[in-house]
């Protein structure tokens, strides 16, 4: 009987967790970050007589716009977006680049849906790539270049323009409309959800040095 009475326990604890699970992926209908408008500046490599070596740029504005809407019985609390995979709003992030919002930046638990605009200045070695880095991409533009017959030395004193793409994600929390708008959220009452975007940079090889 005690036997029984154990097992019924914990399976009753394991459907319990199984549907509140299910219900958490509810409370968010869309994460989203992505450009928000025409980012003209590029990035600059150097190069020597050889190759191209690293990047010129110290740092890059980035123009992001972060977006995350709740199901209507939720509100969003928090965003977190970060230069790299597995971004999370309750996790520390060491000494990879990250920007939380909450409180008064995401509607003070009052909102389903948020928006930001964000233009974060970004070292570029905090900046994590998607495929290829900068410095790679021109790497990749000489080889084919030699491939078409083109000698390196006259490849190398040209300047060329070509694309990379810089990795960043967005983390949105949300909670409970009551928990949200009394700020009783936590880690143990609230969901999340991520998104994530490679973001074109226009990368100028600059002639060798």
């Amino acid at each position: 009987m005690i036997k029984t009475i154990s097992k019924t326990a914990v399976l009753t604890a394991v459907l319990a967790s199984v549907a509140t699970g299910a219900m958490a992926k509810d409370w968010i209908e869309k994460v989203e970050v992505k450009r928000d408008g025409i980012d003209v500046i590029p990035v600059e490599v150097k190069a020597n007589a050889y190759n191209y070596t690293k990047i010129k740029s110290g740092n890059h504005r980035f123009m992001l716009r972060l977006s995350a809407k709740a199901t209507n019985g939720e509100r969003i609390v928090a965003m977190k977006v970060g230069s790299f995979k597995n971004v999370l709003y309750f996790e520390g992030d060491g000494n990879l680049w990250s920007k939380s919002f909450q409180n008064r930046d995401v509607g003070a638990g009052t909102k389903r849906s948020v928006s930001i605009s964000y233009t974060p200045v970004i070292p570029m070695a905090k900046v994590k790539w998607q495929g290829w880095d900068p410095v790679q991409a021109c790497s990749l533009n000489l080889d084919k270049v030699l491939k078409s017959g083109m000698k390196k030395s006259v490849a190398l004193s040209k300047t060329w323009t070509v694309s990379a793409k810089a990795y960043f994600e967005l983390d949105a929390v949300a909670a409970k409309k009551n928990k949200a708008e009394k700020n009783k959220w936590s880690f143990k009452n609230t969901t999340h959800q991520r998104d994530g975007y490679g973001y074109d940079v226009t990368v100028k090889c600059l002639p060798a040095q």
